[in-house]
């Protein structure tokens, strides 16, 4: 007999922002059910595109270092980053290359990260960024609760605590018109999921940053 005191929860995981990929949904069901009580711009057509080798490796190599600069882990100097990103290659069991567009670079990775972090945007919210925040939100869908579940790759916060900034680094070379719909609709979802006020998708290999605004809220009738 089912027992009347539980309730069925559906679980929705954000895509992950590590992957250098737009494949799949924004929001990934997961085939699980657990018993429980702004518009901005395309990026520019003539920008510099570098000629580097993306992959999924890349793009978790770079998501570390910020984090780690951002906890305080790793020093933010050029020498220090391309020492890290040299381990962190060796860790992964992949081979160092000087050539950034023959494979993983540690001085191409260390570079991405210090430009990421001299960018206007980024500097001036640096002091108050936190990286790695666990977002969650719960609605009631005919009776099921959908529970939405993710993490921002860093967050800024002001002086009550309060969530400001939302940042989702992106590490692709070229991304797509599709892939730019899938980031935006990833971090409009942060936004709306924490209550914050302005989104930011940094592209770190090619220093573009593209503002993404909360979803308005519904006029009162």
């Amino acid at each position: 007999m089912e027992n009347p005191g539980h309730f069925s929860v559906e679980i929705n995981r954000l895509a992950p922002s590590r992957d250098e990929s737009a494949d799949g949904p924004v929001l990934t069901p997961e085939a699980v059910e657990i018993w429980a009580a702004s518009e901005a711009g395309q990026p520019d057509d003539e920008a510099v595109r570098p000629n580097v080798q993306g992959g999924r490796e890349r793009g978790l190599i770079l998501h570390k270092l910020l984090e780690e600069v951002l906890t305080g882990e790793t020093p933010d100097d050029a020498g220090a980053l391309s020492e890290r990103a040299r381990a962190l290659i060796g860790e992964i069991g992949r081979p160092v290359m000087a050539d950034p567009s023959q494979g993983l670079s540690p001085d191409e990775l260390a570079g991405c990260v210090v430009r990421t972090l001299a960018l206007p945007e980024i500097a001036e919210l640096r002091p108050t960024l936190v990286p790695e925040l666990a977002v969650y939100a719960a609605v009631d869908v005919d009776g099921v609760e959908q529970a939405t579940v993710g993490i921002a790759d860093a967050t800024s916060f002001d002086n009550a605590g309060r969530p400001t900034v939302v940042i989702d680094w992106k590490s692709d070379v070229e991304p797509t018109a599709e892939t730019l719909n899938l980031y935006r609709a990833q971090v409009l979802a942060y936004l709306d999921m924490t209550g914050t006020d302005r989104g930011l998708i940094v592209f770190v290999t090619t220093g573009q940053v593209i503002a993404v605004t909360p979803t308005p809220a519904p006029m009162a009738v």
